[in-house]
């Protein structure tokens, strides 16, 4: 039964060649789609999950007062993991994380960068990374103990074991390999090179103590929770553990505190809190693409159908026959639906081959870097074949209800050749087509324009022409002076500065501000940053009132401060000289001093987010970038010559740079993203409505002939044929696209409210959006029209 059921299929696929055609490239390019979004939406919530106590662990996060949507900061007091562990019997471990970032590793003369971090002896406990080398549960209990990765291991140990061996790092200190690490898996929202035993840390800093630091959000905490713990009451109950331990003193500057408790499977997709040890995913994003995919799919689905009822009159007496020797309706239905699942069948089979091409292109529009062979992973594997099943049962389950339906005795008495059975349908689904088409064409001319506004809007500071150069590792002071003392008078450069921040790289976020005059229970929060006097000078801000950081005044650099705009209004103030001269004061010393001058509001970060209170104070201490504006022309030159002097002062290290511009559009990632993906999206969405369009239309002009033949003979021109053929697609394309606008006002309007600085939607891309569509049915239509109204009228009448 099953061959013969096949045998049928492949003769009736063979027999309408056009319409099968048609079909094979809308499945195939549905199918293509439905794969790799699979392989994308897979990947992307397979994250963290590689932990035999997944379950159990969750990190814990500081929420600020108006953190309604659990906004807040990764990192936590120093006492916050100590109370957890020894005052809540819920708690199995807790693990300590801080970062190691002014550590290099030093290597035959040289330093290198790497991920290091500090990490407490219950990491191994908690997390199930894999042990290459070395005791996971004593690898981080002593001083000086680092555990490696694979990678780490053959670069600078070879293929010899490495257990035991000394790294040598930046400070001068030499720490043991006492573990190697497989390498990390992609799909852990922990990445990292190298950890360090957290008791290092302790002995470096003698600060630090687990009971107190309680303003310090300079470590990362995670917990693994004992089985059954009922993890809402476990949050309600340490929400308030900042409040019961420091509450007097974050009292005492306006702040409140709370702890937060995050499962470790949301972290990557779910959180709105950064992610400092690796990237952040986007569940929107995941769920953007499933959707489109389930598009195109659909499309695809569509066109089966509609070609498939469309010529439903030419298997009429195939079936009446059928019903007439004693096939029964089941048995039809399940020929018909076989023909649906050949056909998507073959589709998958070329789909593979399409992938190995498609895949390089793919990664690069998601930024990613999936291989070939993960396409053969069993997830994958079990998701296509629900795939292929799924669509042929979308695409053949209709028209094989229909066509195992008909009566013997319609069919057989001609009937059904005047039929218009299905016709209202096949106008639905052409309408459902070109909302989904026009839909994605409106989506994507938003996200054009708000990416546009965002890259064109005054950002409050000139971001053309600025060298920047890290030093966030150099701790050698003179060395840095004697850097911007000889490159003050280079040929090619105009100005520079040296500071901890600049446009699209933070300061010190969270820095608590009280202004003078301010009551005692009321604070700002505030961007701390560390500037010299020609910063303002370099980027090219605009002083409001006040003056400059003066070298030759003291108090400028012992006790100057400059505000910007939004910090002068949340403190109070309305003009700009009236801040002039008012003292700021700080729990911890970051800001404080007396205001010297205000700036004008500049764009600090992405146009997502609005501008936030700053401060600026003259702190050498501090400084972590230089910031170079070169004279236009022979950059080239003069970027190898700062490059030669670096290597003449800092031999050790590697002379690395970026722009401003290209660093602070990097911001417009997302956005940039976004459009290549609608674009594909929208451009496979309207290939497959036209091609399957011209099926319709191709049929109806087949079922038409003798008409178009008649009307020839009666003198009706070509172009009133091509009208009346075209006309009713031109309004059904004209409905769908009347009918996507409240949806799209919806969700765009919805979509851009998540930026602080955003257009308002534009009425002119609807009536765009609907000439293109139109346009783009008219050419597909009107050339077959076209085509067949110029057809010789004797020919079609002397056909049978």
């Amino acid at each position: 039964m099953l061959s013969n059921y096949i045998k049928i299929a492949f003769r009736n696929l063979l027999r309408f060649k056009g319409y099968t055609l048609i079909n094979f490239i809308g499945l195939s390019i549905g199918l293509t789609v439905g794969i790799l979004i699979m392989l994308f939406a897979i990947n992307e919530t397979s994250f963290d999950q590689m932990h035999s106590k997944a379950d159990r662990i969750y990190r814990t996060v500081t929420l600020t007062d108006d953190s309604s949507a659990e906004d807040g900061y990764a990192g936590m007091g120093w006492g916050v993991g100590h109370e957890l562990r020894t005052k809540y019997p819920e708690v199995e471990s807790v693990v300590y994380f801080k970062s190691a970032f002014s550590l290099n590793v030093f290597d035959q003369g040289k330093q290198y960068e790497h991920k290091l971090y500090f990490a407490s002896n219950d990491f191994f406990n908690v997390f199930s990374f894999d042990v290459l080398e070395g005791d996971a549960g004593k690898a981080l209990a002593k001083p000086n103990s680092v555990v490696i990765t694979k990678e780490m291991k053959e670069r600078y140990f070879g293929k010899a074991e490495a257990l035991g061996k000394l790294v040598a790092l930046s400070d001068s200190s030499e720490y043991e390999v006492t573990a190697v690490l497989d390498d990390l898996p992609a799909n852990s929202h922990l990445q990292f090179d190298m950890l360090l035993s957290f008791t290092t840390y302790e002995q470096m800093n003698p600060y630090f103590t687990y009971s107190g630091g309680w303003g310090n959000l300079n470590v990362f905490n995670y917990v693994l929770l004992k089985p059954d713990v009922d993890v809402q009451k476990f949050k309600a109950k340490v929400r308030n553990i900042y409040l019961d331990n420091a509450g007097e003193m974050l009292q005492s500057f306006g702040a409140s505190w709370y702890v937060g408790v995050e499962p470790l499977n949301d972290i990557y997709l779910r959180s709105n809190i950064s992610n400092p040890f690796g990237p952040n995913g986007s569940w929107s994003q995941v769920v953007l693409v499933i959707s489109i995919a389930v598009f195109i799919i659909i499309l695809a689905c569509i066109n089966f159908i509609n070609l498939t009822t469309a010529r439903s009159v030419y298997r009429a007496k195939e079936v009446g026959l059928r019903k007439v020797v004693g096939s029964s309706r089941t048995s039809l239905f399940w020929q018909f639906l076989s023909e649906s699942f050949f056909l998507t069948l073959l589709s998958f089979i070329v789909v593979v081959i399409i992938l190995d091409i498609v895949l390089p292109y793919f990664n690069q529009l998601m930024g990613r870097s999936y291989s070939f062979s993960q396409l053969f992973s069993i997830q994958v594997i079990a998701a296509a074949l629900i795939l292929v099943i799924v669509v042929s049962f979308l695409a053949g389950f209709y028209p094989a209800i229909v066509l195992s339906g008909y009566k013997p005795i319609s069919i057989l008495s001609g009937k059904m050749q005047t039929s218009k059975r299905g016709v209202g349908l096949r106008k639905v689904l052409v309408v459902c087509q070109f909302v989904i088409s026009s839909g994605l064409v409106l989506a994507t001319l938003i996200v054009i324009d708000q990416l546009q506004f965002m890259k064109n809007q005054d950002l409050g500071f000139s971001k053309d022409q600025v060298l920047v150069l890290d030093l966030k590792r150099l701790d050698n002071a003179k060395s840095l002076q004697v850097l911007k003392n000889q490159l003050t008078g280079y040929t090619g450069v105009q100005s520079l500065a040296y500071t901890n921040a600049l446009p699209g790289r933070p300061g010190w976020q969270g820095q608590v501000a009280i202004p003078e005059g301010f009551p005692d229970d009321k604070s700002v929060t505030t961007e701390y940053m560390a500037v010299d006097e020609d910063y303002i000078n370099t980027l090219e801000l605009n002083l409001l009132a006040g003056r400059n950081f003066d070298l030759s005044r003291v108090s400028d650099l012992d006790d100057g401060l400059i505000i910007n705009e939004v910090s002068m209004k949340e403190m109070g103030w309305v003009e700009p000289e009236q801040a002039i001269g008012k003292k700021i004061t700080s729990p911890s010393g970051y800001p404080k001093g007396t205001i010297i001058a205000v700036v004008k509001d500049y764009h600090g970060v992405g146009l997502q987010e609005k501008i936030w209170p700053k401060v600026m104070d003259y702190n050498p201490q501090a400084f972590s970038y230089l910031a170079i504006r070169l004279s236009t022309g022979n950059t080239g030159e003069t970027i190898s010559n700062i490059g030669n002097l670096w290597g003449d002062l800092f031999p050790d290290y590697t002379f690395d740079y970026y722009f401003l511009d290209q660093d602070f559009d990097r911001q417009y990632a997302h956005e940039e993203r976004l459009i290549s993906v609608l674009t594909l999206f929208t451009i496979l969405t309207v290939v497959v409505a036209a091609i399957g369009l011209l099926g319709l239309i191709s049929f109806m002009i087949l079922s038409k002939s003798k008409e178009i033949g008649v009307r020839k003979v009666l003198g009706a021109s070509s172009w009133s044929i091509s009208k009346l053929l075209s006309k009713e697609f031109m309004i059904l394309i004209i409905i769908a696209n009347i009918l996507v606008i409240p949806f799209v006002w919806y969700f765009g309007t919805q979509w851009l409210e998540q930026y602080a600085y955003h257009i308002e939607l534009n009425l002119f891309i609807f009536p765009i959006t609907i000439l293109v569509t139109v346009c783009i049915a008219f050419l597909v239509v009107g050339v077959k029209t076209i085509r067949a109204s110029l057809s010789n009228p004797v020919e079609t009448l002397r056909a049978d």
